[in-house]
């Protein structure tokens, strides 16, 4: 979606929009000189509108708030690839692997 259809769809101004893009809380693609809004940066603002309307989030908090959300959207992936990585294993790995977690996991009081 371009830019009038997002601040449309979102009831945001010109400048709003200018300000996330800016801060780097969302991050369209560029296709033909002009920006692409896709799902995520749809699901990405829902969250900006939230944080500031709805909590009263100022610039620093959503700038924090934005980063960890990145940051768990990295560690979700590492994790997917971790987990495939393991199961590629055979049974002895799996079940080494699998006993060494359970452990940490009681140490952690998991």
């Amino acid at each position: 979606m371009d830019d009038l259809e997002f601040r449309r769809f979102l009831k945001i101004d010109v400048t709003v929009l200018e300000v996330w893009v800016e801060q780097g809380w969302l991050l369209p693609q560029r296709r033909d000189g002009t920006r692409d809004f896709r799902d995520t940066d749809v699901a990405r603002a829902q969250l900006i509108l939230d944080l500031t309307r709805d909590m009263g989030v100022n610039d620093a908090g959503v700038d924090l708030i934005m980063d960890l959300v990145d940051q768990i959207h990295g560690l979700r992936g590492t994790l997917r690839e971790l987990l495939t990585a393991m199961e590629e294993q055979d049974e002895e790995v799996k079940r080494r692997l699998r006993g060494k977690l359970d452990d940490l996991a009681g140490i952690r009081g998991l």
